[in-house]
């Protein structure tokens, strides 16, 4: 079905990271018809309507879960100081939420017109990926110094700490247990809702993948902000699914 007879014709929306416009992606909502979520793969990011999280059925989660691994932006750069909402142009506001006991953030607009999303926030949100153990951050700080925040794009000096200067974020990986885990859930939620067999799926990235990948090409994922995480991450993911 194309995406404007499911969810009405509307205006393509520009992307508040780079000025581009963001493609749809139809998706199916409960109690309500299917939904079009707004993507900009450069940014890395999504644009979701008020509340539209929340209304995403489990298989509309892991249909947008593969539509981001499959994601290949042409160059990721930091996101402005200001991101306009592509609503009403007003500033939006960088946002600390959380859910059940896990924080993430986004970029929303205070007239509640929606929320700009980082890729790797949403994962977060729906509990994808976690933060780093003690562990994996002394493992990752002797292969790199510098990572790109996966929220702002700014670089994160790892020999200091863990977390954005700029924004807060914490350093993140996708995390297989965690990613079969949160995939496991909405399969089996998926399954009871529409009474059919649960999908299969997989996706591994751990600091091993990391350091794998950055033998074979580190200057690909290597800029003035630092290693790209999310990057390496989505490279996995693709070759996985």
């Amino acid at each position: 079905m194309p995406a404007d007879d499911a969810v009405g014709a509307r205006a393509v929306l520009t992307c508040p990271g780079c000025s581009a416009a963001m493609r749809g992606v139809t998706l199916a909502r409960e109690p309500m018809t299917p939904l079009l979520v707004d993507v900009c793969d450069d940014c890395q990011a999504l644009w979701l309507d008020a509340n539209e999280s929340q209304q995403l059925t489990p298989g509309a989660v892991i249909a947008l879960f593969r539509a981001i691994a499959a994601s290949e932006p042409k160059e990721r750069a930091a996101y402005r100081a200001l991101l306009p909402c592509p609503r009403c142009t007003t500033a939006l506001s960088l946002t600390q939420d959380i859910q059940h006991s896990t924080r993430f953030t986004y970029y929303r607009c205070r007239y509640g017109h929606g929320r700009f999303t980082p890729y790797v926030q949403f994962l977060r949100e729906k509990n994808f990926i976690r933060t780093l153990d003690a562990q994996e951050l002394a493992r990752l700080r002797a292969v790199v110094s510098t990572v790109r925040c996966v929220s702002c794009g700014g670089p994160v000096p790892l020999d200091r700490n863990a977390v954005c200067p700029y924004c807060g974020a914490p350093v993140m990986l996708l995390d297989p247990e965690a990613v079969k885990k949160a995939l496991d859930h909405l399969e089996a939620a998926e399954d009871r809702r529409t009474a059919t067999p649960p999908m299969s799926g997989d996706a591994v990235i751990a600091i091993a993948t990391v350091e794998r990948e950055l033998e074979k090409n580190r200057r690909e994922y290597e800029s003035e902000h630092g290693i790209d995480l999310v990057a390496l991450g989505m490279r996995a993911l693709r070759s996985l699914l």
